[in-house]
């Protein structure tokens, strides 16, 4: 299942991750994740990074 929003570049070129999205993968304020540029697809990604002790 693909889950697609539109979001807005902030000023200082942030981005807010989409509710529907942090919900699924229960990311939380704090939480690491890294930005990943796929040129095969030309896309950006983003994977959560869970720290091992939670």
């Amino acid at each position: 299942m693909e889950v697609e929003e539109i979001v807005k570049v902030s000023r200082n070129y942030q981005v807010t991750i989409p509710a529907k999205i942090r919900q699924k993968f229960q990311i939380k304020e704090g939480d690491l994740v890294k930005v990943i540029y796929d040129e095969k697809e030309n896309a950006v990604k983003i994977s959560i990074m869970k720290e091992p002790w939670k």
